[in-house]
């Protein structure tokens, strides 16, 4: 009897152990196969070995920044860094391997760990219902605990749903829909922050100065968003590692090209399209990602009855290839080369050709857990032409900026707490002559040519990032920059007791290549400190000063493509900017809302202005066209954003004024009898409202409303008749304002429209309520010289633009 109850309770506990044993392995986490690190040839029990890898997105390949990597519970810990990167220094053994990150699903692997090694893994979005959770370029929280002021970090993954202009996601468009940023109109190429004029923002690709940011004249960005990791927005606080600008930094990164699996990507749209390849060379050691876009607008301009427009052309490309190379689990090189072109013509009257070629080679070495040495150098080349392609006299007008860069820092991060950089940067601008050439051998236009200015720019720069306690962070940094005008080179000394004119001079020297011939330079001192008030609220205040030893030089009152850059001299001292602000940051219902207001100001030397009706192109004496002057800026600005919930999105409202003063014992160097008057792109308000809606199938549903003040214009206030002429009279410059500025934009994102692939369809309008904004009031002589001029309002886009893109993913 006692050896058949034992068999009965065995069969009967049998299926109870085995059920507990199934239910066992389907909530253990660390049931998995196990993964093996280094050479087992070569273990050593306990041996101190460097366990290192790269974690990125599932879908997209982008680096996951903030993840916390471990090792049976917490014994060994780190986090990624900004590229994705994690360390961990254990003895050789096995192990049980964590990967968390807020809104993606846990990762648990168990993992034995020969020799020192690299462990890679990719995370995905993790399921939340309906609260969604949106993935940012930085910790949740940053808004209220970055040391750092006036700072705005995104990735291409948070504005891929906001409406857009011919299909394509813009990184330049989207910026200019936060507090403080913003543009002189539509078609224009370039930003202003808090500000500053287009020519003082540094744009970096990957490290590297880009000097046009745009495709067809400011309507598309010159970055393709499938190679874009992230983007940063330096609008306060600017770190000591950046300079060369006196207003902003942007600084956009490209990922790297997947390095165990090929995957391809793309869109197809109505004015344009793109494809993006990216995989292994050599598996788990190589890795090669190519991109390109392309665009053939030109069947959407015949359709319209203009005839003007409907002989017009617009057609640009771009093309990326980067290789990236493992020596080692601590050594990496990134190859990248970057080409765009762009062609417009509007009819037989004018075009603009203008395209950026960027060459880049980077080298990184982690040394050991707090060590990161960075080594780049760099080749771009920048050229424009203005073309005039009727008439006998047919011509194109040719500038092209050759520029190198040598950069080389060393990252820091002897803890958590605790973050610095110190590096050296040598830049060089070797433009070549502009040249006067004839258009399609045009036989009447004699070739002509102007030498540029040469000059090299050497910086020495450190900057630290501590944390003292969870209520006080510091970030405080010292820039020094040296900058050299250097021949060959042809210098006119002029008169000081008259205005510079060719009549003016008086003396003429010559320098040979690479002879110093003027210097400048100066500290740059950068401190930005945040005090925490409570967990979820902070104060940040900043100042900056920053030196720009290049200009841009353009006889028009918005920036285009084509126009002149010209490196400081004698005659042109470099801009200098000292850059305050002061904000309040709240954080609200667990980081689901975010909220700034701030308060800056802006005071600017050197600043180029020019004398009336000014002769810039092919002039051997520009200096006598050029005058220098005063700048200020100040003002607020607003900013409410939701990162949580089915709609998100963000409102913000900036109040800026930006003036300008140039005064001179001499009348035709001095502006407005010396007084301050606006400067070209003031515009004291500024509204912008976004808004998105995700769809449970992963769709969404945005729009865009933006309001702004209409920018300064020089006016006719009266006129008088003078020998049977009438001759106007113009008020003070910048005196009066064009109409504001309205627009609502719209799109829709369709996901899945082919069940075996990653896809979507996205429609959107932009302009929607079809408003004829006007870029610029203008005035036109009439017929007669008995009326008086009258006024033309210039409208960009005068109705509504859908687009239509279809975007894949396998």
């Amino acid at each position: 009897p006692d050896s058949m109850g034992l068999i009965l309770r065995g069969l009967i506990l049998l299926p109870l152990l085995f059920s507990a044993q199934i239910a066992y392995s389907q909530v253990d986490p660390f049931n998995t196969p196990w993964i093996l690190v280094g050479d087992s040839l070569k273990f050593e029990p306990k041996k101190i070995v460097i366990l290192t890898g790269h974690i990125t997105e599932l879908n997209s390949n982008e680096a996951v920044q903030g993840a916390s990597v471990s090792v049976d519970m917490y014994k060994h810990f780190d986090h990624t860094d900004a590229q994705g990167n994690y360390l961990l220094l254990l003895p050789a053994g096995k192990y049980r391997l964590t990967i968390h990150h807020v809104g993606m699903k846990n990762i648990y692997r168990r993992i034995k760990v020969f020799t020192t090694g690299a462990f890679d893994i990719s995370m995905e979005e993790g399921v939340t219902g309906l609260e969604e959770v949106v993935i940012t370029a930085r910790p949740i929280d940053s808004n209220v605990k970055e040391s750092i002021g006036g700072l705005a970090k995104f990735n291409v993954q948070e504005i891929k749903t906001l409406p857009t202009m011919l299909g394509e996601v813009d990184i330049v468009k989207s910026l200019q829909l936060l507090p403080g940023v913003s543009s002189v109109g539509e078609g224009s190429s370039g930003f202003n922050v808090r500000g500053g004029r287009v020519d003082q923002n540094l744009i970096l690709l990957n490290g590297t100065p880009l000097f046009n940011s745009s495709h067809a004249l400011g309507f598309v960005s010159a970055f393709n968003q499938d190679i874009i990791k992230d983007f940063s927005l330096y609008k306060g606080n600017v770190p000591a590692n950046f300079g060369g600008r006196a207003a902003s930094v942007l600084d956009v990164s490209t990922r790297k090209g997947d390095f165990d699996k090929w995957h391809y990507q793309g869109g197809v749209g109505i004015v344009s399209s793109r494809f993006t390849a990216e995989g292994p060379l050599s598996k788990g050691k190589t890795s090669l990602l190519a991109a390109g876009r392309i665009s053939y607008a030109d069947w959407l301009l015949k359709q319209t009855s203009n005839p003007d427009v409907k002989n017009s052309s617009l057609f640009f490309f771009d093309g990326y290839a980067q290789v990236s190379h493992r020596f080692s689990p601590r050594s990496s090189a990134d190859f990248s080369v970057y080409s765009s072109h762009d062609n417009f013509k509007f009819s037989q009257q004018f075009g603009y050709q203008w395209s950026n070629l960027l060459v880049n080679l980077k080298w990184q070495s982690l040394t050991d857990k707090k060590l990161s040495p960075v080594f780049s150098a760099a080749y771009g080349k920048y050229k424009s032409n203005l073309v005039d392609p009727s008439g006998v006299d047919a011509s194109t007008l040719q500038n092209t900026m050759n520029y190198f860069q040598l950069k080389e820092y060393i990252n820091y991060n002897p803890n958590d707490n605790h973050n610095s950089v110190g590096g050296i940067e040598v830049m060089g601008y070797l433009p070549r002559p502009e040249q006067l050439l004839p258009y399609n051998n045009s036989p009447s236009i004699a070739p002509k040519s102007n030498d540029k200015n040469h000059g090299l720019e050497f910086s020495a720069f450190a900057n630290d990032d501590v944390k003292l306690g969870e209520k006080l962070s510091i970030s405080i940094g010292l820039r020094y920059s040296f900058y050299q005008h250097i021949g060959p080179d042809t210098v006119y000394k002029y008169s000081t007791a008259v205005s510079k004119s060719v009549d003016s001079i008086v003396d003429t020297a010559y320098y040979s290549t690479n002879q110093s011939i003027k210097a400048f330079g100066g500290l740059e001192p950068r401190i930005s400190t945040r005090v925490n008030i409570t967990e979820n609220q902070s104060i940040k205040a900043s100042y900056n000063r920053m030196r720009q030893y290049i200009h841009l030089i353009s006889n028009t009152t918005a920036p285009t493509p084509v126009d002149i850059w010209q490196v400081s001299n004698e005659y042109l001292p470099p801009q200098i900017s000292d850059n305050f602000s002061l904000g309040y940051f709240l954080n609200l219902k667990d980081n689901a809302w975010e909220t700034s207001a701030e308060v800056f100001y802006k005071g600017m030397q050197n600043l180029v202005e020019y004398k009336n009706f000014p002769t810039l192109y092919l002039n051997h004496h520009i200096e006598t066209e050029l005058i220098s002057g005063q700048g200020r800026a100040y003002g607020g600005e607003l900013y409410i954003r939701r990162l949580k919930g089915l709609w998100t999105g963000w409102l913000s409202y900036t109040y800026s004024i930006t003036e300008s003063k140039v005064s001179s014992p001499f009348a035709s160097e001095s502006i407005n009898e010396g007084q301050w008057y606006p400067s070209n792109y003031n515009k004291p308000h500024t509204l912008n409202l976004v808004a998105n809606k995700r769809t449970l199938r992963g769709g969404a549903v945005s729009f865009i409303f933006t309001y702004t003040s209409g920018r300064p214009m020089t006016a006719i206030e009266s006129s008088y008749i003078t020998q049977g002429v009438v001759v106007p009279v113009y008020s003070e410059r910048n005196k009066y304002h064009i109409p504001d500025y309205i627009r609502l934009d719209l799109s829709f994102t369709f996901p899945s429209v082919f069940k075996k692939i990653d896809d979507s369809l996205v429609f959107s309008v932009y302009n929607l309520l079809g408003r004829e904004n006007a870029y610029s009031i203008f005035y036109q002589r009439p017929s007669s010289t008995f009326l008086i001029p009258k006024a033309y309002q210039l409208s960009i886009l005068g109705s509504a633009l859908p687009s239509l893109t279809y975007n894949f993913r396998f």
